[in-house]
């Protein structure tokens, strides 16, 4: 009935701006196909709708009806009856592949339908001089920082970008192997954690435990080293930040890792987790150790596949996804500190997507000395660095402002890096 509804009130108004600025085609039109095409060859080639009366020559059969519905509603009550017909499509492809025992092609069938099933709406366009309700949600935002914001563990760079967008953030921190991705993105986390938040860690290499022990050294600042092997001149102090960290914080942090779901996860499982646990914010350790649940065998496919996978996700679910990336070599990278969106590796994809990119690199004479990049922002300044001072054993940030000269950083670093006892331990 709907398609009906919809051709007639078509007819009735001759609005072809619901053709076009919703981007309908045949296929929302399965029982009137002919109909359709009909109505819209005749806007291409004469620029208006047909009358009733040209109509009805052409199909004499065709019921003219009264719609009195809203255009909201045509175009809503359209996009469902096309979903519920994909759906019924959908489900009967994906139990023939299961009856079979083809679980991939069964996957792929689901995956392949998703995209197809986007829900749309009539467009409803905002006069940006009469509404001016942006003023309103500007002063909110100045008097409810943790409404819009999640802390990103560094203040200096929660200064210019305010934190993890709630809403709209798709983040990628990228670096070489051995830089400290893990660290930051744990540290990331940590601050989450402080605000009170339910935050998910899917890690694809370390172990629940081994992440356990370096949340314990970013919050508790005891030695690394000496959790990983066991030594015993930290077991007190171990044991009081142990029995002080539930009440210490008020938030959580689940872990996720590929043994508990036996293998890699994907970014189905992902969805899982997030509405399992009703998280606030995720972070991915990392990109390239995620399934492609397409099952794409190509690596630059496969990436890409995640990444708008990853996309979907965080629209779909409306909170912060934070992962880590690889970095590639450049040339530019031999001669330059300065990193770039295409210094991504595996797909150019990673770095349209994501709403914000964070590179790392370590200074080349001081491995201890850390510089974050603001690679890419939507909403800030990007290409600003930030240096700090890292004692990895510690867990410990010290930041140093630009304007210091190097004799300042070196007689800071001195000041509170302890040689004897800490180690750089990953």
């Amino acid at each position: 009935m709907i398609q009906l509804q919809f051709l007639n009130y078509i007819l009735n108004t001759k609005d072809n701006s619901l053709i076009t600025l919703n981007n309908l085609d045949k296929k929302y039109f399965s029982q009137y196909t002919t109909e359709w095409e009909y109505i819209l060859n005749h806007l291409k080639e004469y620029g208006n709708i047909p009358d009733k009366e040209t109509f009805l020559s052409v199909f004499p059969n065709f019921e003219l009806i009264k719609v009195e519905e809203t255009p909201s509603y045509l175009i809503s009550e359209l996009f469902k009856d096309y979903q519920t017909k994909q759906l019924t499509i959908t489900f009967n492809e994906v139990r023939k592949h299961l009856l079979v025992g083809d679980t991939e092609k069964a996957i792929s069938s689901y995956h392949g339908a998703s995209e197809k099933l986007n829900a749309g709406v009539a467009l409803q366009c905002v006069d940006i001089l009469k509404d001016t309700s942006r003023y309103d949600a500007y002063i909110e935002r100045t008097q409810n920082f943790d409404k819009y914001y999640i802390k990103t563990g560094f203040p200096e760079l929660d200064s210019i970008i305010g934190g993890w967008d709630r809403e709209e953030e798709l983040a990628t921190i990228i670096a070489r192997t051995n830089v400290g991705k893990s660290w930051i993105i744990l540290k990331a986390a940590s601050a989450a954690v402080e605000q009170g938040l339910k935050v998910g860690l899917y890690s694809g290499e370390m172990t629940e435990r081994k992440v356990g022990y370096r949340l314990d050294t970013l919050v508790g600042h005891i030695a690394n080293g000496s959790l990983t092997h066991g030594n015993n001149n930290v077991q007190a102090e171990y044991k009081k930040h142990i029995n002080d960290l539930s009440t210490k914080y008020k938030g959580s942090l689940y872990v996720l890792t590929p043994k508990m779901i036996n293998g890699p996860a994907g970014v189905m499982a992902l969805r899982a987790f997030i509405e399992k646990y009703n998280l606030d914010i995720l972070f991915v350790d990392q990109h390239s150790l995620l399934e492609d649940d397409r099952g794409a065998k190509n690596p630059v496919e496969k990436a890409a596949n995640i990444s708008k996978d990853l996309k979907n996700l965080q629209v779909m679910k409306r909170i912060p996804i934070v992962s880590v990336s690889q970095m590639n070599r450049t040339k530019n990278d031999l001669d330059s500190d300065l990193i770039d969106t295409t210094q991504v590796a595996q797909t150019d994809r990673i770095g349209q997507d994501s709403t914000l990119i964070i590179g790392l690199s370590r200074d080349k004479k001081d491995k201890n000395l850390l510089k974050l990049q603001l690679v890419k922002s939507r909403d800030s300044e990007a290409g600003i660095i930030f240096n700090y001072i890292v004692n990895w054993n510690l867990g410990k940030f010290t930041f140093i402002p630009n304007e210091n000269t190097e004799e300042d950083k070196k007689k800071d670093y001195e000041h509170r890096y302890d040689k004897e006892t800490d180690k750089d331990v990953f």
